[in-house]
């Protein structure tokens, strides 16, 4: 049996990708010190810690059941540390039964926190929650298995998008806002980018398996399409947003990331049937996501 060190078990966990977590959650700080003035350092840290472990446990239940349906076992072309998950089953460093645990064992601790929360600062954080966690763990357990339903995308832009921004919101302020909703809906279009450019280096393994994603239902020509509305509707909520007074003027700064936009749509068009060449689009998507999530929080604190 190989000898598991701290590394290990947080490399299953895919860190790279924690930023669509911790992004909104600041974003949702932000907007409420900007409408209220409010800042509780406690349980904003809370929130954090309970988001990344709400993350980590999904990602490592999503190794452990796309190892069940086969879809990592076939995948002969993965592009970690992004596409093809952590490998982790694969490569003999943990078992099927030891990443299964592990995942629990996550969204256990996270599920804790986040009940401490509900006490201390009110119900409906339980809502959000309760969504969360369950649209993580049946994203690829069955029977509801809802990446290969084609909702998986829509499901992590809610989640990673709009439930965390408001969920963060609320900690802070007990209180809900439509601005709120407003100012996530960039980062649930991105983070559904994320997610969606990184199914094109997995679909053959995806078909193959019956894992029907959305680009393994529309096919790889017909779906570059939708990544571009992905991309396109990112922008314009912005555009919205602030014509429509319910994000600063500010926030406009954040079209100045539309060239990694660009840059990506580009490359998926010319390359989406070849995974290597994909890994640059893929980064951009990332900082795309990064960025404009950095600059909406800017536009709120100053």
């Amino acid at each position: 049996m190989n000898q598991k060190t701290l590394t290990t078990w947080i490399m299953a966990t895919r860190p790279q990708f924690f930023t669509v977590i911790i992004l909104p959650i600041l974003l949702g700080t932000a907007i409420a010190w900007h409408l209220q003035g409010v800042f509780l350092p406690l349980y904003f840290g809370l929130s954090l810690v309970a988001g990344i472990f709400t993350h980590a446990g999904i990602n490592v239940l999503n190794d452990y059941f796309d190892h069940l349906n086969g879809a990592d076992d076939f995948n002969q072309t993965p592009l970690s540390p992004f596409a093809g998950g952590s490998r982790m089953i694969q490569k003999g460093i943990l078992t099927a039964a030891e990443t299964y645990r592990y995942g629990l064992l996550l969204l256990s601790i996270a599920v804790g926190i986040g009940l401490f929360l509900v006490w201390a600062r009110g119900l409906p954080l339980l809502w959000i929650g309760l969504i969360g966690v369950l649209c993580g763990y049946f994203y690829s357990a069955p029977p509801f298995s809802f990446h290969s339903r084609g909702l998986g995308e829509m499901l992590v832009g809610l989640n990673f998008g709009v439930l965390a921004v408001l969920g963060a919101f609320y900690v802070q302020t007990q209180t809900l806002s439509l601005t709120a909703v407003i100012a996530a809906l960039p980062l649930a279009c991105l983070v559904a980018a994320i997610l969606y450019i990184n199914e094109f280096p997995d679909y053959a393994a995806d078909f193959k398996v019956g894992k029907n994603t959305l680009v393994v239902r529309l096919g790889q020509v017909s779906a570059r399409h939708i990544y571009v509305l992905l991309i396109g509707l990112s922008f314009i909520s912005v555009v919205l947003g602030v014509m429509y007074k319910s994000l600063p003027l500010l926030s406009l700064v954040s079209l100045l990331a539309l060239p990694l936009g660009f840059f990506a749509v580009k490359t998926l068009y010319a390359f989406y049937e070849k995974p290597t060449a994909l890994i640059p689009a893929i980064k951009n998507t990332i900082m795309l996501h990064t960025l404009v999530s950095v600059l909406l929080i800017l536009a709120f604190v100053i």
